[in-house]
C-alpha cells in the first residue's frame, strides 16, 4: 500500500504553488516519522531569523477591537492570512488545523489559538467570517482591517502584500485574492520559528502542535521529509491565480554532503520579478550559477549569477548543463525520497517556499520535461 499525499510546495503572493506527491510503502511508516522529525524535532519549515509576534489591533468578527499580541500572550498562536471565498488553500489549512485540534487533550488544545486575518475585507463581512470559521471550529478567531492595515502587518512579518490584481471590473464579486499561503506558528515566548506551507498534512500538525503546546522549540535544523516522488502536475485550470508558480523543484541525490544541484521550472504570472537569493535550512549556503559551454579552445565553466530576472508570463527553467542552483554543505546528505525545503526570494513576490524532491539523477530530465509540458512549454 502506498501512502500518498499531495505535498504542495510552499507559496506566497498571488495564491498557490504547486505539486508533487510523496509516497512510500506502509512498512516504512515508522521510518517516515523518525525521518520527518529529523534533527529539528518538528515537521514545519524553520523560520530564520525568528519573527517576533507583531503588535497590531484589528476588529474581530464580533465588532470588538482585538490586539493580537496582548490577546494571545503566552499562547501558541497560529496566524494565517486568507479569505473565505478562497477555493482551496484557505479551507484546507483551516480544516486540517481544526481536525487535529479536536483530537488533542484539553490542556494542549487550550494552549493554542488560531487567528485568521482576512485578505478580502470587502467580501469577508464580520457575519461571514464568524459563520465560515465557526463551521470549522467555534474557537477560531477572525479579524478584519483595511487592505492597507493588513499589508502593513504583512510587511512587518516580511511577507508579500495582498494581491487584488485578479479582481475583474465586469464581475466585481467573483475574483481570487493573492495572499501568502503559509501558517505562522508563534511559540509561547512570542516568536515564530516555524511556518507551515500549503500541503502540510494533518499528520504533520498532529506531530508538531502538542510539542508547541508543551513549550518545545525547534533546535534549529529543518526536517527533510521522506517519500517517493510522483510528479503528477496540477491541472492548469485547477490552480489558483499565482504570481510565481513552481511546476517542479527537483534535486538529484547528491554524491556527498559537500554540494548538490537544484533544478526548477517556474512560471511568472504577474509583473516582471527578480529572483535574488535562495536559501535552504538543509544546507549551509546556496548559490545560483549558469554553465557556459566550451569550444575547441576553452573548457566549459560555471558562472555565478547574482540574480535571475523573470519577465511577465515567462516560464523559466533551471536545468542540468544550464542555469541551476547549487546547495552547499548539507547537514545530512539527502537521499532519494527525501524532500528538502528551499526558500526562493523574489523582489516583488516575496518569499516562495518550495519543497524539492530528491530523485535519482536519471529521472531528472524526464520529470523537468513533464513539468514544463504541464505549463505548455
Amino acid at each position: 500500500m502506498q501512502l500518498h499525499h499531495r505535498l504542495l510546495a510552499g507559496l506566497t503572493l498571488g495564491g498557490a504553488l504547486l505539486f508533487s506527491a510523496c509516497g512510500r510503502g506502509a512498512g516504512d511508516k515508522a521510518g517516515e516519522s523518525a525521518d520527518a522529525a529529523s534533527t529539528s524535532g518538528f515537521r514545519g519549515v524553520i523560520t530564520s531569523p525568528p519573527r517576533e509576534k507583531p503588535d497590531f489591533t484589528l476588529t474581530d468578527f464580533n465588532g470588538e477591537p482585538f490586539n493580537f499580541r496582548l490577546a494571545t500572550n503566552g499562547k501558541v498562536t497560529l496566524l494565517f492570512f486568507g479569505y473565505t471565498h478562497c477555493p482551496d488553500v484557505c479551507p484546507l489549512h483551516v480544516a486540517n488545523v481544526a481536525a487535529v485540534l479536536k483530537k488533542l487533550p484539553f490542556e494542549a488544545r487550550d494552549a493554542i489559538r488560531f487567528v485568521f486575518v482576512s485578505t478580502d475585507p470587502e467580501r469577508d463581512t464580520p457575519a461571514r467570517l464568524k459563520e465560515w470559521l465557526g463551521g470549522f471550529d467555534p474557537s477560531f478567531i477572525g479579524l478584519r482591517g483595511s487592505v492597507e492595515e493588513v499589508n502593513r502587518i504583512l510587511y512587518t512579518l516580511r511577507m508579500p502584500p495582498i494581491d487584488l490584481s485578479q479582481k475583474p471590473a465586469a464581475a466585481p464579486q467573483e475574483y481570487l485574492v493573492g495572499h501568502a499561503a503559509q501558517v505562522l506558528a508563534f511559540s509561547t515566548d512570542g516568536y515564530s520559528r516555524l511556518e507551515y506551507p500549503f500541503g502540510i498534512r494533518q499528520d504533520d500538525w498532529a506531530h508538531d502542535l502538542p510539542k508547541l503546546a508543551r513549550g518545545e522549540l525547534p533546535n534549529g535544523t529543518a526536517p527533510s521529509g521522506p517519500g517517493g516522488v510522483d510528479l503528477k502536475p496540477m491541472a492548469e485550470s485547477a490552480a489558483p491565480a499565482v504570481a510565481i508558480r513552481v511546476a517542479a523543484a527537483l534535486m538529484p541525490q547528491p554524491a556527498t554532503t559537500t554540494e548538490g544541484a537544484l533544478y526548477l521550472v517556474l512560471r511568472n504570472g504577474a509583473s516582471e520579478d527578480t529572483l535574488y537569493a535562495v536559501e535552504s535550512p538543509a544546507a549551509g549556503r546556496a548559490s545560483m550559477h549558469e554553465t557556459m559551454p566550451g569550444d575547441h579552445q576553452a573548457m566549459g565553466h560555471m558562472m555565478p549569477l547574482a540574480e535571475v530576472v523573470l519577465r511577465s508570463g515567462e516560464t523559466l527553467q533551471f536545468l542540468p548543463g544550464a542555469r541551476h542552483i547549487m546547495l552547499h554543505d548539507f547537514k545530512v546528505r539527502p537521499s532519494v525520497g527525501d524532500a528538502v525545503p528551499v526558500r526562493l526570494r523574489f523582489r516583488r513576490a516575496g518569499d516562495v517556499i518550495v519543497v524539492a524532491n530528491v530523485v535519482a539523477y536519471a529521472d531528472v530530465e524526464r520529470m523537468l520535461t513533464a513539468a514544463a509540458s504541464s505549463l505548455g512549454q
